[in-house]
């Protein structure tokens, strides 16, 4: 997977969710890129949380499912609801790909969402891929970057 690779994936991703929840009405988002890997080699990943806080398009539990099957249609199947009863107020919760609280991929892709009266939140972390992030101000980075 190249640079372009990984952040189109995000994008994707983000896309797919508010497809579900709704694409007005998003604040905090946080898209940036940040240095990954190890070794010494450059590694880039680019990753976006966001907060939507208006009126959701129906249940909570029904969002998450519709959120489920948005990320299978564009090839992350395997995601599913759960439910965290430790938050207040509890709410359904996706993590993918290796569901709640179990951590990222080995190359630190990590989606979680979670939806509760009026609220929804994404964060996506894409996959770590070998290279250099795109310089800041172009399409792939238009905002600031942690890496050189």
């Amino acid at each position: 997977m190249t640079v372009a690779q990984s952040h189109g994936a995000v994008e994707r991703i983000f896309a797919a969710v508010q497809s579900v929840v709704g694409e007005d009405g998003w604040t905090d988002e946080q898209p940036g890129w940040f240095a990954c890997g190890s070794g010494g080699k450059k590694a880039a990943q680019y990753t976006c949380s966001a907060t939507r806080k208006l009126p959701l398009p129906a249940a909570p539990d029904e969002v998450a499912s519709r959120v489920v099957g948005a990320l299978e249609e564009i090839g992350y199947g395997g995601a599913r609801v759960q439910r965290d009863e430790t938050l207040v107020p509890p709410r359904p919760v996706i993590a993918y790909p290796n569901g709640y609280n179990r951590g990222a991929a080995a190359d630190g892709f990590l989606v979680q969402f979670q939806a509760y009266d009026s609220h929804a939140d994404v964060s996506i972390e894409g996959h770590c891929v070998s290279g250099k992030a795109p310089e800041f101000g172009t399409p792939l980075n238009p905002r600031p970057t942690d890496l050189p």
